[in-house]
């Protein structure tokens, strides 16, 4: 008997917006801001946290995709800061290696 492969979830990067299994993407969250500022995008490395995600290839070009065809603040349904993400995805993960 033939068994069927496992279920693999499957997201769509917010750059090239190409289906990949999750677990080749790295998830995003917007993080809220005191005072009324512009929530600041992160990178959630366990995957876990509450609120809205949006997700990622670990590449360079599709960071600059999402960022140029405004694929973040569609995501997120509204105005995101994304000036630390770049900073954020070069560290070091354990999971992902990230391309530039």
């Amino acid at each position: 008997m033939v068994h069927p492969a496992p279920h693999r979830p499957e997201r769509t990067c917010v750059g090239c917006r190409q289906v990949a299994p999750r677990d080749q993407l790295v998830r995003l969250v917007r993080e809220p801001a005191p005072d009324g500022a512009t929530p600041r995008v992160r990178v959630d490395p366990r995957r876990s946290a509450p609120g809205r995600g949006a997700w990622l290839h670990p590449d360079a070009s599709c960071l600059d995709l999402a960022l140029r065809r405004g694929g973040l603040p569609r995501s997120f349904r509204g105005a995101v800061d994304t000036g630390l993400l770049a900073r954020d995805l070069e560290d070091p993960d354990p999971t992902l290696q990230w391309k530039r």
